[in-house]
């Protein structure tokens, strides 16, 4: 066989695939590992914290690990340690936040925050709760990590703010924080008090708040209203306290003239003592004869209010006056021009004048009144001072019945303003009035119109009742001197014409007679007023408008209509009270109505229960309060007045316990009473019913009932005791046709509620048993129907049962449903024992019926209205057993 001398060759020139050399990638481990510590490492030296030293004289409230330190609320370190300081104090050493470095400068302060409460602060309430913290405040300079802590809280001055300086010989009440007002508003505060290198001046320095900058000129004035100021001098004690806040803060003020040009940074204010050093205000000359006890800063006031003070006096050889320097508060400057008027307020004490009685302590005051025109007129500085202020005024006549409570300059007053006084008392012409002469100042002359009333404003008004004593008094000067009031039933304006001086008006007692008063000299009215019996009135007896007396019975008469007639006078002042509307009522003694609830006493008055009175008052409604003949109804009582009535009839074949007065209720409602009883030609009793008009068109329908409610008592329970006490009363059920006004009473309640009316059905039985009208109807113990009638069958061999089943439950009864008497109770007797066996109570005192359908056959018709049923004699067991699905 030929060799392949080939196959040698090939086998060992075939390629052979090694692989190559190169690095694992487990190695890349170590380096990712290396690059996250070189990270790492570059992190922690980048933004490690950063510890502080910080110096405290001591270390309350700091614990460490939990007290923070904050920059503008957000917490950037915490305390890690706390050490003694070598010399004094402690050492607070704080680690900072890594993002919070660039606060730790040379010049940021640090001070310790806790709750502190002063009188003029309360600080750090927010540390109760979360503890004392370390507050920063940024500064400027180079990086620092040692701090000395300041003991307050440093003034933060506002960015953009005003800052001024002020001197003063003294620092007072003036501390770091002390606040700046402007017109009571605060615009500033102080943020530095110094001592001046001499030790004579105190330098202030304080900022103002951009938005208020504008506020401070050059001319600008400032003065301190710290504390409270007190002045002692002949005048008396003056206290001055700007607010409460400058009492227990401190507080300056200042103000700036209308014109100066913008402050400079460099400009020094001084800083006065008060508002009077600081010379602010308009400065006038004052011309006196005397100065008969004014004494010096004697006040300047304007309708009572303090607008100036007088600052010296001295005396003009010259004129031979005393010419006093005063001052007037800026506000009121423009008020002092050409027809201004200045005059001394003195003293007066007399048993028919007492004014300024103060001033016999305090000294007297300069008064002060502007023109009418002082907007158009040019700014004066020097006056004349009168003795007292001229006035232009309106001259009137009163005339009153008598002259007690009055005399001469006696004021006159509106609203508790004085517009004028009394000059003058004398008689009339015919000597049976007082005429009163006054003048009402010419600037409340509008004031009087021709409808104008006055009235007496003198003497103590004592009003006794038996709650108790009411005093009116008025002010001491009108119970010695007197004093008239004025009163307007319509406004006045200074637009209305001014009121003629021959007009002549009444003197009302009181404001509640000038608001009634009409006609005051015109002549009584007389009022005749007819009842059938004579009110316990007697002649003198008043007469009332809402308790207001107006008027007297005059007599007491028999009318020709057999009424009895009384005849009133009304004062004419209140003559138009009486119209076609008027009513009249007694008020006469009192009345007493007692019930269960309790006995309520009506009296109009002590004197109404002594003397007897009629009342009056307007009822739009009224119709009958005049007889045809005109004259006017003399009703019993208020109600009677105004209770416009309208009558329905009942008819009763026997109306015992029934009487006139007895109630008629609607829902517990009394809505009418019953006013008559009277018998008609078939002897029937008629019964009429007063019933309120309101509620007549609700019951006057036909389908109405009207029955009797009287007590009852019986084993099932008691009903309306009340109406053993009140008297029986008359219910109405209202119904729904047309409109009727006589009925047919009914003696006793009906049976069924409309709403309550659902299937009838008859049941058949030898005898009643106990089963009486309303005997319930049960469905395993459930009541769903009532007995509604009873009676013997048409040959008197058996009853008849009338039931009704309720509409809810009618669909129970169906044409083979069983019903037995669950009435009394059952005794079985037997060798085990006896057992009494009851349905209920309520079955045992007042009879029931018990009802079930068997389950052993199919569900039947559901029974038709006046279906007839046998009443079975007996229960039987099996019946209480049966469960027929009924669907409704």
């Amino acid at each position: 066989m030929p060799t392949n001398l080939n196959s040698s060759t090939d086998s060992t020139s075939q390629p052979v695939i090694a692989p190559a050399r190169s690095i694992s990638p487990i190695w890349f481990l170590p380096f990712i590992a290396a690059v996250l510590a070189i990270w790492i490492l570059f992190q922690n030296i980048t933004h490690r914290n950063v510890q502080i030293s910080i110096h405290f004289t001591n270390a309350d409230g700091i614990i460490v690990d939990k007290t923070k330190v904050r920059y503008k609320g957000v917490i950037v370190g915490t305390v890690k340690k706390v050490e003694l300081d070598e010399v004094d104090g402690v050492n607070v050493i704080a680690e900072i936040e890594s993002h919070a470095t660039f606060l730790l400068k040379e010049k940021s302060k640090l001070w310790l925050v806790s709750p502190k409460a002063s009188l003029t602060s309360i600080t750090g309430l927010d540390t109760l709760f979360s503890g004392s913290y370390i507050n920063i405040l940024l500064g400027e300079g180079e990086d620092a990590t040692e701090f000395m802590a300041t003991a307050e809280q440093p003034i933060i001055i506002p960015d953009n703010a005003l800052l001024i300086n002020l001197s003063s010989t003294n620092a007072d009440s003036i501390t770091v924080g002390t606040p700046i007002f402007f017109k009571k508003i605060q615009v500033g505060e102080i943020a530095r008090v110094r001592l001046d290198k001499s030790g004579k001046h105190v330098n202030i320095q304080a900022f103002i708040e951009k938005k208020y900058s504008s506020l401070v000129k050059q001319k600008s004035k400032f003065w301190n209203i710290s504390g409270l100021n007190a002045n002692l001098s002949r005048s008396g004690v003056e206290f001055k306290l700007d607010s409460l806040t400058t009492l227990i803060a401190g507080g300056i003020t200042f103000s700036s003239p209308e014109g100066s040009a913008s402050t400079d940074q460099d400009k020094v204010y001084q800083l006065f003592e008060n508002i009077a050093d600081s010379q602010q205000g308009l400065s006038i000359t004052l011309q006196l004869n005397n100065t008969n006890n004014l004494p010096k800063r004697a006040g300047i006031l304007f309708k009572g209010h303090g607008i100036g003070r007088i600052d010296n006096i001295r005396y003009d050889s010259a004129s031979q006056l005393f010419v006093a320097n005063a001052t007037i508060n800026p506000a009121f400057s423009e008020l002092v021009t050409e027809s201004a008027e200045f005059w001394v307020e003195q003293a007066a004490v007399s048993f028919s004048k007492i004014e300024n009685l103060s001033n016999l302590i305090t000294g007297d005051f300069i008064s002060f009144s502007h023109g009418d025109n002082y907007l158009n007129e040019k700014q004066q500085t020097t006056f004349m001072v009168k003795s007292d202020q001229s006035k232009e005024t309106l001259s009137l006549t009163l005339i009153a019945d008598n002259a007690n409570g009055l005399s001469e300059n006696a004021p006159i007053t509106f609203k508790g303003l004085t517009i004028g006084h009394i000059n003058g008392l004398t008689l009339s012409n015919d000597s049976q009035h007082v005429q009163v002469n006054m003048d009402i100042d010419q600037q409340f002359a509008y004031l009087v119109n021709q409808d104008s009333k006055f009235h007496l404003l003198s003497g103590v008004n004592i009003k006794a009742s038996v709650q108790g004593v009411e005093v009116d008094s008025k002010p001491i000067q009108h119970i010695i001197q007197g004093g008239i009031a004025l009163y307007n039933p319509t406004p006045s304006n200074q637009e209305t014409a001014p009121l003629t001086e021959d007009r002549n008006f009444y003197l009302y007692a009181s404001k509640e007679m000038a608001k009634l008063g009409k006609d005051a000299f015109a002549s009584p009215l007389q009022v005749n007023l007819l009842s059938k019996e004579l009110p316990s009135v007697s002649i003198g007896s008043p007469v009332y408008y809402h308790k207001l007396a107006i008027g007297e019975v005059s007599a007491l008469n028999l009318h020709d209509s057999s009424l009895m007639q009384t005849t009133i006078n009304i004062n004419p002042k209140f003559k138009h009270l009486i119209t076609e509307q008027t009513i009249f009522w007694n008020i006469s003694g009192f009345s007493v109505n007692a019930g269960l609830s309790g006995i309520k006493v009506d009296a109009q008055s002590l004197l109404s229960i002594a003397t007897g009175g009629i009342a009056l008052a307007f009822s739009p409604d009224a119709t009958g309060n005049k007889t045809q003949n005109g004259a006017y109804r003399l009703y019993n009582s208020y109600q009677d007045a105004t209770q416009s009535l309208k009558q329905i009839t009942l008819l009763y074949d026997d109306a015992s316990d029934l009487k006139v007065g007895n109630k008629v209720k609607l829902k517990g409602l009394e809505i009418g009473e019953i006013s008559a009883l009277d018998l008609n030609n078939n002897n029937q009793v008629v019964v009429t019913l007063d019933i309120m008009e309101n509620y007549f068109d609700k019951v006057a329908k036909q389908g109405s009932r009207f029955w009797i409610v009287r007590s009852d008592i019986s084993l099932s329970g008691a009903k309306h005791l009340s109406t053993l006490i009140s008297g029986v009363f008359i219910n109405v059920a209202p119904g729904q046709g047309q409109v009727s006004k006589q009925f047919v009473g009914e003696v006793a309640p009906p049976t069924l509620d409309k709403d309550k009316v659902g299937l009838s059905l008859i049941l058949t039985a030898d005898n009643a048993g106990s089963t009486n009208i309303g005997s319930p109807i049960y469905h395993r113990k459930i009541q769903i129907g009532e007995v509604t009638d009873k009676r013997l069958n048409s040959n008197a061999s058996g009853v008849e049962i009338m039931i009704n089943i309720y509409p809810e439950f009618s669909h129970l009864i169906r044409e083979n449903s069983i019903f037995w008497p669950a009435s009394g109770f059952n005794l079985d007797i037997g060798i085990t024992g006896a057992a009494l066996k009851a349905a209920s109570l309520t079955s045992l005192l007042k009879g029931g019926i018990s009802m079930s359908t068997t389950d052993n056959k199919p569900l039947q018709p559901a029974a038709a209205d006046y279906s007839t049923f046998k009443l079975k004699s007996g229960l039987d067991e099996d019946w209480l057993d049966w469960k027929l699905n009924i669907p409704n």
